[in-house]
């Protein structure tokens, strides 16, 4: 496999791995807010941010780990929701 074809495979998995995140975070947003949903968001993130092709690309960096921070939140927040039910469903 020579160079172009290398860059060729490099681009088009970043482009399923935005896919990917696009397609989690609509279901998200289509009202599956599932905390698990919301871990595989945050997973990737972390790939798109560690692809060799974000590691030239600034301004997609920043927007990869804006997201991530946002999306950690979300998933801290949904993870202490879920057992704070889980306590009061214990006290009733």
């Amino acid at each position: 496999m020579d160079e172009a074809e290398t860059a060729a495979g490099s681009q088009a998995e970043l482009t399923r791995l935005h896919a990917t995140t696009c397609l989690l975070m609509t279901q998200f947003i289509n009202g599956r807010h599932c905390p698990k949903l919301s871990q595989q968001i945050v997973s990737q993130l972390g790939h798109l941010l560690s692809h060799p092709q974000s590691q030239t690309r600034p301004d997609s960096r920043e927007l990869y780990q804006q997201l991530l921070t946002h999306w950690q939140g979300v998933t801290h927040q949904l993870i202490d929701h879920k057992q704070q039910q889980r306590q009061t469903a214990v006290y009733h």
